[in-house]
């Protein structure tokens, strides 16, 4: 039996209550991806799963593709986890594997067609979520999150 006396554990201040920074951006990211998930079932896209936009945002941006190792860099999950949302991609017809014009070794990953209109689907969720977001709390305000952020992903990229 142990004759350490245990420490009493206080309650919070009411400084300390409610949810920290980080339950805050998850919880509306989860609202964000609740929606798209949605709207992507509506749209004919019912296979999308919220994990799949890891590599989709990504490759949005870059129709030339990108290889899995670029994507997992940019999601921030391991080369292993980013291949496995590739190859069920792959497998539902959104994503295609072609050989990298600058190192026939390596493989690029793009979007298909259908991977072109999930995206573009995903994307118009996104800003009507947005604008109902900006309707909720003011254009400006919203604005003001987005650059705020930016900037903090733009530090903690640096701090990489």
């Amino acid at each position: 039996m142990s004759t350490r006396k245990h420490l009493p554990v206080s309650a919070p201040d009411d400084a300390d209550r409610g949810p920290l920074l980080g339950a805050l951006l998850r919880l509306c990211h989860q609202a964000v991806i609740t929606e798209v998930i949605r709207g992507l079932g509506e749209a004919g896209y019912p296979d999308i799963q919220s994990p799949h936009a890891a590599a989709l945002r990504p490759l949005w941006d870059h129709p030339e593709g990108a290889r899995s190792t670029e994507l997992a860099a940019s999601a921030r999950i391991t080369k292993q986890s980013m291949g496995a949302i590739v190859d069920q991609l792959a497998e539902r017809g959104y994503v295609e594997r072609v050989d990298d014009p600058s190192d026939k070794r390596a493989k690029l990953v793009r979007l298909t067609k259908r991977g072109r209109g999930a995206s573009g689907m995903m994307r118009a969720v996104v800003r009507r979520v947005e604008a109902d977001w900006a309707g909720r709390i003011g254009a400006a305000r919203l604005e003001a999150l987005r650059e705020t952020l930016t900037q903090l992903l733009a530090s903690l990229d640096g701090d990489a």
